[in-house]
C-alpha cells in the first residue's frame, strides 16, 4: 500500500502546481482496493474543468491519466482484477474530449491517446471483460471522432488508429473466443464509419479508410465499412481510398478469407460467406459499381471480381464445393450474373468496350459437376446466356462476341464431355431459338445445345445480322456452322445417333440452310454456299448416309 499512497500524493502535488497556472476547476477521484496499485493523474496548464476518475479493485493494477492544456475533458479508468494496466493521455487543446477505460479480468492492457486539437466532443471508449486482452486507441487531430473497443473474450488484440479523420466513427467488438486480432485505421477520412465484429477464435480483421476527405462535418462523406466474422481462423480485409463507398463483409464458418478494395467513388460491395475455406476478392477501381458475392455451404469456393469503369454490376451466387467464379468488367454499364451450385464448376466473365447506357449482359447458370463456362464480350449491348443443368458433367461452353448487339445462348443437358464454342464478330448476329420462333428442347433463350456425351457444337459468325441454331445430341456427334457476310441463316440438328457430322459453311448474303439428322448414326451432311440467296434443306434418316451440297460460284 505504501507505493499506491505515494502515487496519489504525487498526483495531488501536480494538481496544486497546476492550479497556479489557471488550471482551475479540475477534479480527481481515485479509489484503490488491493495491493501494489499505482495511479498517476496529471492535469496541467489551462486544463479547465477536467475530471479524472480512477477506480481499481485487485492486485498489481496500474492506471495513468494525463490531461494537458485541455478544457472540459473527462477521463475514467475502472479496473477490477489482477495485473491490469490502463493509460489515458489527452493533451494540447483537446477540448471536450472524453476517454473511458473499463477492464475486468486478469492481465489486460488498455491504452488511449487523444492529442492535438481533438475538439467537438471527441470520444474514446475501451471495455474489456476477460483475460490477457490488449486494446489501443489513438486519435490524433480527429475532432468529434468516436472510437470504441469492446472485448469479451481472452487473448484478443484490438487497435483503432484515427489520424486527421474528423467526425469519423470506429467500433471494434470481439466476443467469446480467443486469439482474435482486429485493426481499424482511419487516415484523412472525415465522416467515415467502420465496424469490425469477431466471434470465435483466431480471426483476423482489418479495415483501412484513407479517403482524402477533409470536409470537417458529420455529413462530409458516407463511406461505410462493416466486417463481421463468426467462427475460427477467418481473415477479412477492407480498404477504402475514395469517397461514398460501402463495403460489407460477413463470414460464418472457419478458414474463410475475404478482401475488398475500393479505390473509386460511390462503389458498393457485399460479400457473404457461410461455409469453410471459401475465398472472395473484390477490386473496385471505377465509379458507381456494385458487387454482390454470396457463397453458402460446403467448402473451398472462390469468387473474384475486378471492376473498373462506370456503373458496372456483378453478382455471384455459389453454393457447393470447389466452385470458381471470376468477373472482370470495364467501361460502362456492364452486368454479370453467375449462379453456380454442386461441385467443381468454373465460370469466367470478361466484358469491356461498352459506351454509356450500352453495357453488355452475361448470365451463367451451372448446377452440374466440373462444368466450365467462359464468356468474353467486347462492344456495346451484347448478351450471352449459359445454362448447364444439374445433370451436366464436365461440359464446356465458351462464348466470344466482338461488336455490337450480338446475342448467344448455349446449354448442355445430361451427359458429359460436351463442348460448345460460339464466336461472333460484327453486329446483330444471333445464336438463339430457331428462326421460326417455335420452341426447342433447351428453351427459347438457347441457340446452341448438347444432349448426351462427347458432342461438339462450333458456331462462327462474322459480319452482321446472321442467325444460327445448332443441336448436337446423343453421342460423339459434331455440328459446325460458319457464316461470313450478312443476313445468313443456318439451322443444324443432329437429333439422334452416334458419330453424326454436320457442316454448314455460308459466305455472302441471304443464304439459308436447314439440316435435320435422326438415325442410328454415322451420318454426314456438308453444305457450302457462296455468293447470295442460296437455300439448302436436308433431312437424313438412318445409318451411314452422306449428303453434300455445294451452291454458288
Amino acid at each position: 500500500m505504501k507505493h499506491s499512497k505515494l502515487a496519489i500524493l504525487v498526483s495531488t502535488a501536480l494538481f496544486a502546481s497546476a492550479g497556479a497556472y489557471a488550471s482551475d476547476g479540475n477534479e480527481a477521484d481515485v479509489t484503490q482496493n488491493g495491493s501494489s496499485n499505482v495511479v498517476e493523474v496529471t492535469q496541467s496548464v489551462n486544463s479547465n474543468n477536467n475530471d479524472a476518475t480512477v477506480s481499481q479493485d485487485g492486485t498489481s493494477n496500474e492506471a495513468y491519466v494525463t490531461q494537458s492544456d485541455t478544457s472540459d475533458t473527462h477521463a475514467f479508468i475502472t479496473q477490477a482484477g489482477e495485473l491490469n494496466e490502463g493509460t489515458i493521455t489527452q493533451r494540447n487543446a483537446t477540448q471536450t474530449a472524453v476517454a473511458t477505460i473499463d477492464t475486468d479480468g486478469v492481465d489486460n492492457s488498455a491504452f488511449i491517446d487523444q492529442k492535438f486539437n481533438n475538439g467537438d466532443n471527441a470520444a474514446a471508449d475501451i471495455n474489456q471483460v476477460g483475460d490477457r486482452n490488449d486494446a489501443t486507441i489513438l486519435q490524433d487531430n480527429a475532432d468529434a471522432a468516436n472510437s470504441t473497443i469492446n472485448q469479451n473474450g481472452s487473448d484478443d488484440i484490438a487497435e483503432i488508429k484515427n489520424h486527421w479523420s474528423d467526425f469519423a466513427d470506429a467500433t471494434i467488438t470481439q466476443n467469446v473466443g480467443g486469439g482474435n486480432n482486429a485493426y481499424i485505421e482511419q487516415d484523412s477520412a472525415d465522416a467515415a464509419s467502420a465496424s469490425l465484429t469477431q466471434t470465435g477464435a483466431g480471426n483476423n480483421g482489418d479495415i483501412i479508410q484513407a479517403t482524402a476527405n477533409f470536409g470537417y462535418s458529420a455529413t462530409a462523406d458516407d463511406t461505410v465499412a462493416s466486417l463481421t466474422q463468426t467462427g475460427d481462423d477467418n481473415r477479412g480485409y477492407i480498404s477504402q481510398t475514395a469517397n461514398s463507398s460501402d463495403a460489407t463483409v460477413s463470414q460464418v464458418g472457419d478458414f474463410n478469407e475475404a478482401e475488398v478494395y475500393q479505390s473509386g467513388v460511390n462503389n458498393t460491395a457485399n460479400v457473404q460467406q457461410s461455409g469453410n475455406s471459401d475465398d472472395a476478392f473484390v477490386y473496385q477501381t471505377g465509379q458507381d459499381g456494385n458487387v454482390s458475392v454470396n457463397q453458402s455451404g460446403n467448402t473451398d469456393s472462390l469468387a473474384t471480381v475486378n471492376q473498373s469503369g462506370f456503373s458496372n454490376d456483378a453478382m455471384i451466387d455459389q453454393e457447393g464445393t470447389n466452385l470458381t467464379a471470376t468477373v472482370t468488367q470495364s467501361d460502362y454499364d456492364n452486368v454479370a450474373d453467375i449462379d453456380q451450385s454442386n461441385l467443381g464448376n468454373t465460370a469466367t466473365v470478361t466484358q469491356s468496350g461498352s459506351a454509356v447506357g450500352l453495357g453488355n449482359l452475361a448470365t451463367v447458370m451451372q448446377n452440374g459437376e466440373s462444368d466450365i463456362a467462359t464468356v468474353i464480350q467486347t462492344g456495346d449491348d451484347n448478351t450471352a446466356y449459359v445454362d448447364q443443368d444439374d445433370s451436366s458433367n464436365a461440359n464446356t461452353i465458351a462464348i466470344s462476341q466482338l461488336g455490337n448487339t450480338n446475342y448467344a445462348g448455349a446449354a448442355s443437358d445430361l451427359g458429359g464431355g460436351n463442348t460448345i464454342t460460339i464466336n461472333q464478330t460484327g453486329d446483330r448476329n444471333f445464336v438463339g431459338n430457331t428462326a421460326s420462333g417455335s420452341a426447342n428442347y433447351y428453351g427459347t433463350a438457347i441457340g446452341a445445345g448438347t444432349f448426351g456425351a462427347e458432342n461438339t457444337v462450333l458456331i462462327t459468325q462474322t459480319g452482321s445480322d446472321n442467325k444460327a441454331y445448332a443441336d448436337s445430341a446423343d453421342y460423339s456427334s459434331e455440328v459446325d456452322i460458319s457464316q461470313t457476310g450478312e443476313l445468313n441463316n443456318a439451322i443444324a440438328e443432329s437429333w439422334a445417333g452416334t458419330d453424326n457430322d454436320i457442316t454448314i459453311a455460308q459466305t455472302g448474303t441471304l443464304h439459308n440452310a436447314d439440316v435435320y439428322v435422326n438415325g442410328a448414326g454415322n451420318n454426314t451432311v456438308s453444305i457450302t454456299q457462296t455468293d447470295a440467296s442460296n437455300t439448302a434443306n436436308v433431312t437424313s434418316m438412318g445409318l451411314g448416309n452422306t449428303v453434300t451440297v455445294l451452291q454458288g460460284m
